[in-house]
């Protein structure tokens, strides 16, 4: 079964540097890349005009994750020799509106924990958040690192955002993947 998020994109978005505003409805492809460039899809994103811009979805595929149940929570890991890379679907109440100078909404819905197999658990210390910017060929998110646990509690009313900027930092070299890519399938 695949898990569906709603995103609300609020305003018109503009998907190059000069002030043309690009239509996103359709269809896109949700892929992670490593350092040699391979992708690996991971969901399928509709997008289509809503009243003050764009709503989209994201059907995440089951076939590159597996079950793993690690710190007393199920989560979705791809596997791999050095580093398993697990979704953490955020938590907690966001807006699901992004603007093309704020994506801060979508990069909470695109965060992932990391591990070394055979650990036991799973630790939010290890917590990998993909800055996100606009592109003429979609999104493009950019691999970096923070301490997610703040997410163990939930933020302070009317808090929606509780990952403090400051604390997101590049990634080492040593971290796949390195890029999350939003494209238009065709």
């Amino acid at each position: 079964m695949r898990n569906s998020v709603y995103v609300a994109l609020s305003a018109s978005i503009c998907l190059t540097s000069g002030s043309a505003t690009a239509d996103l409805a359709g269809d896109y492809r949700l892929s992670m890349e490593n350092q040699s460039g391979e992708r690996q899809h991971l969901a399928q994103v509709e997008i289509r005009q809503a009243e003050q811009g764009y709503s989209y979805w994201i059907d995440w595929l089951e076939a590159p994750f597996e079950n793993h149940f690690l710190s007393m929570r199920p989560f979705k890991c791809l596997p791999h020799p050095q580093r398993m890379i697990c979704r953490l679907p955020y938590p907690y109440e966001i807006k699901r509106r992004i603007t093309e100078s704020d994506l801060t909404d979508l990069e909470y819905d695109l965060l992932f924990l990391h591990k070394v197999p055979g650990e036991y658990g799973i630790n939010a210390w290890n917590g990998l958040y993909y800055v996100l910017k606009m592109s003429d060929r979609g999104l493009v998110g950019e691999l970096h690192e923070t301490d997610l646990n703040v997410l163990q509690a939930p933020p302070e009313d009317g808090g929606l955002r509780p990952i403090d900027p400051m604390e997101i930092h590049p990634a080492s070299d040593t971290l796949w993947p390195r890029r999350i890519l939003l494209e238009p399938m065709s």
